[in-house]
């Protein structure tokens, strides 16, 4: 059936991954306790603990009860009784009857079929929301690890600059530099502390924007594994632009649900022209006219005459339906053909930028920041200069991260378009928490 395949492609069916949220946080959350959390880990985390996505969850849960009510016939038995007493007081005269309605057009049938369509649509929207809140998630993930490599960087710098004042307010005193010179040191000292504070407010903000998404219950910090969470090259790098498109047009969830919303409406419109056939209704009859005579039992038949309302008006909601549905996924699908490209584009654009800095940069930046101390303990540069060559190497590398967290971010935006950052995740739904 739908609902059955539906719920294979939904991936439904485990409990929650990796920890679940009521005793990640309900841990140790002493100060300075840390939280070290992979992507994976944060992914996972994020699929059993997210307050949207946990909101989201009980969609397929009302839809199941919309096909529930589908399925069951959609009238009650009615009862009638009539009694008349004679004055005499003898026993009463009555008439009773007990009818039931019946549809003869396979109505509900089509019923079932049509909710059964919507459940699985429901299921294809819930896995949509996941689809959206993992890239969300991964984005404030890659955020982080930038925001903490930039730290490091800074307090590096911020370390040396310390050395070099103290070092300074010395020499200073043994006449051996000048009174600007050493103001020059103490400015750009103070300028580094003020960039590590600002930097590291930067994490921290980063740090609690990742934990609200993974529905964090206490002030628990948290940090993350490194650069190396973002994985080397993708196995999919080398894939073409439409295999990319391909995987899309198969994989996302979006895509997917509008199909079983066009054979909902499909549906419903068949059962809109059944339910202009006219319903039967059978009575069974029970009378005695009079008290000395035995009841005469009797058979009822009946049909109801569709003369005023022959569903015409859901007929036309429904074809309006089925054409709105088939549109909007031709829409759909030249949207998912865009993010596609726009992601592929901007990865190996990125991709190729990181590469340069990393053969090109990095290296002689790291090796640069010793030669500067050796060459200015030897006289070779002067302080204004190794200030102003050390704040050189300091904002490359800092553009070295931004570059590196541009990638990352194209990369996870590659990765819920095609729909393939729903790979290894499972969920649970509503009632099945």
């Amino acid at each position: 059936m739908i609902f059955d395949a539906c719920r294979v492609s939904a991936v439904v069916l485990a409990a929650c991954l990796a920890w679940p949220s009521s005793s990640v946080w309900a841990q140790s959350t002493q100060p300075g306790d840390t939280l070290e959390l992979s992507l994976a880990a944060a992914r996972s985390l994020a699929a059993a603990a997210n307050p949207e996505l946990l909101a989201v969850a009980w969609r397929p849960e009302a839809a199941r009860g919309d096909v529930r009510t589908a399925r069951t016939l959609q009238f009650n038995p009615d009862v009638s009784f009539d009694s008349r007493s004679p004055s005499n007081g003898m026993t009463s005269r009555y008439e009773a009857e007990i009818g039931l309605e019946f549809e003869v057009g396979g109505q509900r049938g089509l019923r079932g079929q049509a909710r059964e369509a919507a459940l699985s649509s429901a299921y294809q929207r819930f896995d949509d929301a996941a689809r959206r809140i993992l890239a969300e998630v991964s984005f404030a993930y890659m955020n982080l690890i930038a925001a903490e490599q930039r730290v490091a960087l800074v307090e590096e710098i911020n370390r040396l600059n310390t050395q070099l004042h103290a070092a300074v307010r010395t020499q200073l005193a043994e006449g051996e530099v000048s009174l600007l010179e050493a103001n020059l040191v103490t400015i750009e000292a103070t300028r580094a502390t003020a960039r590590t504070m600002e930097v590291s407010s930067a994490r921290e903000a980063a740090a609690l924007a990742l934990g609200r998404m993974l529905g964090a219950t206490s002030s628990r910090p948290i940090r993350t594994v490194g650069p190396s969470a973002e994985a080397g090259p993708p196995s999919w790098e080398a894939a073409s632009l439409d295999d990319h498109v391909r995987t899309s047009m198969t994989s996302r969830p979006d895509l997917r649900a509008l199909a079983y919303d066009t054979e909902r409406a499909r549906q419903e419109e068949r059962l809109a022209r059944r339910e202009a056939l006219p319903n039967v209704r059978i009575a069974g009859l029970a009378t005695r006219e009079d008290p000395l005579t035995d009841p005469r039992l009797g058979l009822s038949l009946g049909v109801s005459l569709p003369l005023f309302d022959r569903n015409q008006g859901q007929g036309i909601r429904r074809r309006a339906e089925i054409a709105e549905a088939e549109q909007m996924t031709r829409a759909t699908e030249i949207r998912i053909k865009t993010e596609v490209e726009n992601a592929l584009t901007l990865y190996r654009s990125a991709d190729r930028e990181v590469s340069l800095l990393e053969a090109e940069l990095l290296g002689p930046i790291r090796e640069n920041q010793g030669l500067l101390d050796t060459a200015y303990r030897e006289g070779k540069i002067d302080l204004a200069s190794l200030l102003l060559l050390r704040n050189q190497l300091l904002d490359a590398e800092m553009s070295y991260w931004d570059t590196w967290e541009r990638r990352a971010r194209a990369r996870t935006a590659l990765e819920a378009a095609t729909g393939t950052i729903l790979e290894g995740i499972s969920f649970t739904h509503g009632n099945n928490r």
